[in-house]
């Protein structure tokens, strides 16, 4: 089947962002699917970012996938320089950017990673990943082999912004973007603690690794950003993160919050232990193993109550 362009509209700052996105059929991929069928949404937290960008403001997109984030952002005047391990992904995305006549954006077809080098790349459309000891070929994930960059390495800077979301590496490139951090007024993070955990990391030390490079890391609820809590704990398995140097910008419409009480983090925490999907359920075993003494008390209460209900 041919790649489709589909008529997109977005929100922005009290405005209506019009384009396409392109989607191949055959690729059989997720977000594709979505686009395809009108069901797709952008995140909170990129809509935040898009809303912060200004004209000039230099953008690194880290996992671009589709484009769904690098078109709108350069057709708000963003200098974007989209990354993208897949093949098959940034054929995709060259293809949106060519319909959408943004000349100007830059596509490096590499994989974002601590050195430059390669590494073998599993290439699963939107959850593309460096090769684990649980997610490879032997496994039966197709894999090829890529050339690594480092954030530092790449073309197109000095870049204001950044949106990260490579399934599992986030540490990890913020090691070979030492220099990039240090221009940045903030970035947006997505943290997948189960794919974290595949790579060896967790989200404590992601968030651990952004906050060093000076920057000041805020949880993503809706149009709200919130404090980390402390001791930090990420009940949820995926979470959106905006981290900035200095005070964060709050675009019309967004707010301010408090940082989630222990009682939230705890009930958060036991809806995703019941969560139908594995890897969700894992992360949060893997979590409950390591709750801070207040909260694994906490914890036993609400499991013994809710014992006690169902009884």
């Amino acid at each position: 089947m041919d790649r489709v362009a589909v008529p997109t509209s977005l929100p922005v700052d009290g405005a209506v962002l019009t384009y396409s996105l392109v989607v191949d059929p055959d690729l059989g991929d997720p977000i594709g699917a979505q686009i395809l069928s009108g069901e797709w949404q952008l995140s909170a937290a990129l809509l935040w970012l898009l809303s912060v960008l200004r004209p000039g403001d230099g953008l690194v997109d880290l996992g671009a996938h589709l484009g769904t984030f690098t078109v709108p952002a350069a057709l708000l005047g963003a200098r974007v320089v989209a990354v993208e391990g897949s093949p098959r992904n940034a054929s995709v995305l060259r293809a949106a950017c060519a319909h959408n006549h943004l000349d100007d954006v830059e596509v490096v077809e590499a994989v974002v990673d601590s050195t430059v080098g390669e590494v073998d790349f599993v290439d699963l459309g939107p959850y593309g990943t460096i090769s684990t000891g649980e997610i490879n070929a032997e496994q039966g994930y197709p894999t090829i082999r890529r050339t690594t960059t480092t954030v530092d390495d790449l073309p197109g800077g000095p870049f204001t912004w950044a949106k990260i979301d490579i399934e599992g590496k986030e540490q990890a490139i913020l090691g070979g973007a030492r220099r990039t951090l240090g221009g940045l007024r903030g970035m947006v993070v997505e943290s997948n603690g189960y794919m974290l955990h595949s790579h060896g990391t967790s989200p404590h030390q992601t968030v651990r690794a952004i906050e060093d490079a000076g920057l000041t890391v805020y949880e993503v609820d809706g149009r709200i950003l919130r404090p980390l809590s402390r001791p930090f704990v990420q009940p949820e398995t995926i979470v959106d993160y905006v981290a900035v140097a200095g005070e964060p910008p709050v675009p019309s419409g967004w707010e301010m919050g408090p940082e989630r009480s222990t009682t939230e983090i705890v009930d958060a925490l036991l809806a995703e232990s019941r969560h139908p999907i594995r890897e969700h359920r894992d992360h949060a075993a893997r979590t409950i193993e390591r709750l801070p003494r207040r909260m694994a008390r906490l914890l036993h209460k609400r499991q013994t109550d809710g014992a006690g209900d169902r009884a």
